[in-house]
């Protein structure tokens, strides 16, 4: 799967070898463009269909925006397609273009790189197809400068998430049978391509009618705690123009009042917002219902988001993603009065669109789904779903090796010989790729607290 998806006029073949160029020197060289004599279009395939397959494929679009991209009825049609898709998409000016020529959609939601404007100081020499012909294009180092920024914000890769955390830097790269968490999305390796997929559906979610919610499924053991923990949610974070998250919620037996629950995610939502509320303060908002809980919320996104909250030209304030990890937990005896007050709550919060709105993001076993889908306090609500499968035996090599490569170069750098990569991959296979994942991460785990 390519991830980056090069559009562009067929005017412009100069820039787009030269952009494809320089983004394979900085790391980004699973790229699609049309022109490449490897990856791109093949002879006798069908451009259009071939087109729109690379763009359904790819995690994030770039928009070589010029006056012949602007005036390019199939460019246009690319850009919709990203859009409806729901992908990322940056806009790359690589000739003079008056910004009142652009598509309004992409101006408002969209990052724009300009590679024209100031020192044209970054000379990149090219071939031209057919033949030998070469061309040299001169890009503005600041506009490249930024673009590296927005892809290494936009996280495509584990590699662009800072690990260890500063806050703990002996942090072990193998969690064991714990869930990794956000401070753990750079080691989180082998669910890329589900995690763009589900990204993509929590794009569109936002752009749909309340209510909005969805529910992640997967077996016991398929690592939806993880999944949601250190894929979803830091690159929701990044995407702070359309979200803005609250600390994740965990049941467990007190969902609104308990240690996992709303109320110390409202707290942990505040503190790192600058919002001055006390315990006391937001215990009564919850206690008040919706009504008094909704303003809350309204301010954690104002001032959340105030760098984009309100700009000209911007259609709409971020969403909320409020989520609930193990949520069949909601449906222990134990506890369940609560259960039934937040579950409740929710459905105020969700069904509204005003003042703010809110996207409910689940994750849950899927044996356990039915006393959610079926509550009472969530009837007639639409419940989208996302299946998380086991993972693919191809993957858990990366798993293995992903988190190692974060230590490279440092103090506490690891060898790990193929030998034993082998004999693990063997034990996956052996055992059926079903319940390999908490035992391997299990296994990875002794191995470095014994032998580091």
């Amino acid at each position: 799967m390519s991830r980056i998806f090069l559009s562009h006029s067929s005017a412009d073949t100069a820039p787009a070898i030269a952009l494809s160029e320089w983004l394979a020197a900085e790391g980004w060289n699973d790229v699609f463009l049309d022109l490449d004599p490897e990856g791109g279009l093949k002879a006798g395939e069908r451009w259009q269909a071939a087109l729109k397959g690379a763009a359904e494929r790819c995690e994030l679009a770039i928009l070589l925006i010029s006056p012949d991209w602007v005036a390019s009825k199939w460019c246009l049609a690319e850009f919709l397609l990203a859009k409806s898709l729901n992908k990322r998409i940056f806009g790359v000016i690589v000739a003079p273009t008056p910004l009142t020529d652009l598509p309004s959609e992409l101006t408002a939601e969209w990052q724009l790189a300009d590679l024209t404007a100031g020192a044209l100081d970054r000379q990149i020499t090219i071939k031209l197809p057919p033949g030998d012909r070469t061309a040299t294009v001169a890009f503005a180092g600041r506009g490249l400068d930024y673009l590296r920024a927005g892809l290494q914000q936009a996280g495509l890769d584990a590699r662009y998430f800072a690990w260890p955390p500063d806050s703990d830097p002996q942090r072990p790269p193998y969690r064991g049978l714990r869930p990794l968490d956000t401070e753990d999305a750079g080691i989180f390796f082998g669910r890329e391509a589900p995690v763009v997929k589900a990204l993509e559906q929590l794009r569109g979610l936002r752009g749909a009618p309340a209510p909005r919610m969805l529910v992640i499924l997967g077996a016991s053991g398929a690592g939806k705690s993880s999944f949601l923990r250190a894929g979803l949610l830091p690159r929701l974070q990044r995407e702070d123009r359309a979200f803005v998250t609250l600390p994740i919620i965990r049941p467990q037996q007190a969902t609104l009042f308990g240690e996992t629950g709303l109320l110390r995610a409202l707290e942990g939502a505040c503190a790192r917002a600058g919002i001055a509320l006390s315990r006391s303060e937001l215990r009564a908002a919850l206690q008040g219902g919706a009504g008094t809980l909704a303003p809350v919320l309204q301010g954690l996104v104002e001032k959340s988001s105030a760098m984009h909250f309100g700009e000209a030209g911007h259609p709409k304030p971020p969403t909320l993603v409020l989520s609930i990890d193990q949520a069949e937990e909601l449906f222990l005896a134990e506890g369940a009065e609560e259960a039934k007050s937040f579950l409740a709550l929710l459905r105020a919060l969700v069904i509204a669109d005003a003042p703010i709105s809110v996207i409910a993001l689940f994750t849950i076993r899927s044996d356990k789904y039915e006393p959610l889908q079926v509550a009472s306090q969530l009837e007639g609500l639409r419940q989208d779903t996302f299946s998380l499968p086991p993972m693919p035996k191809g993957s858990y090599a990366e798993v293995i090796k992903g988190p190692a490569r974060r230590l490279a170069g440092t103090a506490r750098a690891l060898e790990i010989e193929d030998a034993l990569v082998d004999a693990l991959l063997d034990d996956v296979e052996e055992g059926g790729a079903k319940d390999a994942l908490p035992l391997l991460a299990f296994t990875l785990e002794r191995l470095y607290d014994e032998y580091q």
